[in-house]
């Protein structure tokens, strides 16, 4: 293919991609408030666009199956049919169809191929349905409509000029006439006169019940190549015996299709059977804010760049270190705004889990909702990307095994519509998300009498919360009674945990019996730039989001020798936990007389952290750590500082979570 026809090819793709996301999400708003007539306007108008890119773009089963579709919407318009269930249940369906059909444009695969079939009848049967109850309603009228019909007929003049942009355009013109037939009949002729090498006039005669605005609606592709011109109030074809003697007594159709294709002439359809799935492009839509911005800094970086030449030039020292402070601070706007630019909201991925519970719930028979908090929190794309295979699964258990069916919820005391929450929120340089329901909760004893009965445990162990919740994460590890096709086949939620650590998380379980489950996900962008405090422990260097830290301080040694036992030192009239960075890397050396101590605030609290020296402020690039330090529990990420040395970012949570579980451990970098 054409490297700039693939360029759009992969344009459309994404674009159309988009329209689809949308259209769900208006047909799940529809769903719940079916009389919105702004709504199904909505749903019109993205099935009429749909259907014209798909068609200029040679996605012609795309086009054909979306005009069928956009057909029934436009007659729900005209009071012709009345939106029900069953409408918006095929449309759903129709949705997903199509997004199988964006990567198998010819319907080479059978499954897409027999559900292409499936859905049109289905489509179609609806129409037939209404036209059946229409005819019953109106046998009597029948002469008098079709009379009505007849002289509400006009006659319009189309000039239509083809030349090679049209060709480079990718213009069907195929469809666009078929769509044109549909609603009228039309003669064809080659005005020569007007023509030349490089363009063509087509004289066009059309009647039809069409209004103009329909017309040039139609036409709205080529709306710049032709000119309509209304002639008569009635149908000119009945008036006088034959058309205009210039005109060939073909219609469109059989001229588009029959001689004009097979003159090759510019405005042939272009067609090609490469697959759109590797014309997929990894695009992000950015705000044209953050571009402006981008803009303005590069124009500042320019200004900066040729005063710094010329102070250089002047050996202006004082004014030098000025600009130098200007750059630095320019650097950290570059910075925030480089990765704006990646970053995209967890919304982008949400309306999928929206309609995942809809489906599911309909499913199993049980009522579900979901309620969604702080998902405006972005995440970097590749981040998103990976994200939904993992969510996905846990809401799908959610459904399956979390919440009960409408009537033992009731006889529970519980509303009978379940709940699931999803919550995002930054802290420090992490992303957290958490996946709620208010079901049944985990049966901690029934986990336990799993894994004996697998010879995991002895009859007599008695397993920690930590103990119980880990286990549901081992490969064909399932407590279900019976296999289903939603969940429980005993490969998931280990696949879930894989995903996770993938992407540099983890991933925790809390349950309450006869309350509910969460789970937690904690996630760090693929890569970051922030701003950190850098401190050193003997020639190991240690880093910190500066925004956690409430204080720096300098104690002697001999203070918190005293309180080694316990692992604490006093902070303001009260005990916060202490972390002995030598002890838990092993680190050779003693600290000095005065050690200096980072006080760490956090969610759960405060952690003093202490450090041979504070080197300062330090923007960290952050990158992800190699093989042999992914699984350390202590440390999230690294970054090289000026001298060449590695610094490493430490995880302040899970220092929090060995305190409280009173063993933390030691480990060798």
């Amino acid at each position: 293919m054409d490297p700039i026809l693939e360029k759009f090819w992969a344009k459309f793709v994404e674009e159309a991609s988009q329209l689809l996301d949308q259209l769900e999400q208006t047909l799940l708003e529809l769903e719940q408030d079916p009389k919105q007539s702004e709504l199904i306007h909505t749903v019109f108008r993205a099935m009429h666009t749909l259907k014209g890119t798909s068609s200029m773009y040679g996605f012609e089963y795309m086009s054909e199956f979306t005009h069928q579709l956009e057909s029934i919407y436009q007659r729900i318009l005209e009071n012709s049919i009345r939106l029900d269930k069953n409408i918006i249940e095929i449309s759903l369906k129709s949705v997903d169809h199509l997004r199988k059909l964006l990567s198998d444009q010819q319907l080479n695969q059978a499954e897409n191929k027999n559900n292409h079939s499936a859905l049109l009848k289905e489509i179609l049967s609806l129409e037939i349905t209404q036209k059946k109850a229409e005819k019953s309603e109106n046998t009597s009228n029948e002469n008098d409509l079709i009379e009505n019909i007849n002289s509400s007929e006009h006659t319009y003049q189309i000039l239509l000029r083809t030349d090679e942009q049209l060709f480079f355009r990718g213009i069907n013109l195929i469809n666009i006439f078929k769509e044109l037939a549909e609603k009228g009949d039309f003669y064809i002729g080659h005005l020569k006169n007007m023509s030349n090498n490089e363009v063509d006039w087509w004289n066009i005669i059309y009647t039809t019940q069409a209004s103009e605005e329909e017309i040039r609606d139609t036409l709205m592709f080529i709306e710049d190549n032709c000119f309509v011109y209304r002639l008569s109030e009635e149908n000119l074809f009945q008036v006088i015996d034959h058309p205009h003697t210039s005109l060939e007594e073909k219609t469109i159709l059989q001229y588009i299709e029959g001689e004009y294709s097979d003159n090759a002439t510019p405005t042939q359809p272009v067609k090609n059977n490469k697959p759109a799935t590797n014309l997929t492009t990894r695009r992000i839509a950015v705000d044209s804010d953050k571009l402006d911005q981008l803009m303005y800094l590069v124009s500042e970086l320019i200004t900066i760049n040729s005063q710094l030449n010329i102070l250089m030039n002047e050996k202006n020292l004082p004014r030098l270190k000025q600009q130098l402070e200007k750059l630095d601070s320019l650097a950290k706007q570059f910075r925030n705004n480089a990765l704006e630019l990646r970053l995209v909201p967890l919304t982008e991925i949400t309306l999928r889990f929206q309609r995942l519970i809809r489906d599911l719930s309909r499913q199993l028979q049980k009522k579900i909702k979901l309620v969604t908090h702080g998902v405006e929190t972005e995440l970097d794309k590749s981040t998103i990307d990976q994200l939904e295979e993992p969510l996905m699964h846990i809401i799908r258990n959610c459904i399956d095994h979390g919440i009960e069916s409408p009537h033992i919820r009731k006889q529970k005391g519980k509303s009978e519509e379940g709940v699931i929450t999803i919550t995002a929120y930054h802290t420090g340089n992490q992303i957290v998300i958490k996946v709620e329901d208010d079901g049944c909760g985990i049966d901690h004893e029934k986990v336990r009498r799993k894994a004996v009965e697998k010879g995991i445990w002895p009859e007599s162990y008695k397993p920690t919360e930590k103990e119980i919740y880990d286990l549901i994460f081992m490969p064909g590890f399932s407590t279900a009674q019976s296999l289903t096709a939603v969940s429980g086949r005993g490969v998931g939620m280990d696949v879930v945990l894989k995903k996770i650590q993938d992407l540099r998380g983890n991933i925790e379980v809390c349950s309450q019996r006869e309350k509910g489950t969460c789970f937690t996900i904690s996630l760090q962008q693929s890569m970051s730039i922030l701003d950190t405090l850098l401190f050193s422990v003997e020639n190991q260097y240690f880093i910190v989001p500066i925004t956690d830290i409430a204080v720096c301080e300098q104690m002697l040694y001999t203070q918190i020798e005293a309180r080694e036992r316990t692992s604490t030192i006093a902070f303001r009239n009260q005990l916060i936990p202490c972390i002995n960075l030598r002890k838990v890397f092993h680190i050779s050396g003693n600290y000095p007389t005065k050690v200096k101590v980072i006080v760490i605030n956090h969610p759960q609290g405060q952690l003093a952290l202490l450090a041979d020296r504070i080197v300062g402020e330090h923007q960290a690039v952050l990158k992800p750590l190699g093989s042999l330090l992914r699984n350390h529990r202590y440390i999230t990420a690294a970054s090289e500082i000026g001298d060449g040395n590695i610094a490493f970012m430490l995880d302040i949570r899970e220092f929090f979570y060995t305190q409280t579980q009173n063993k933390v451990k030691s480990i060798t970098i």
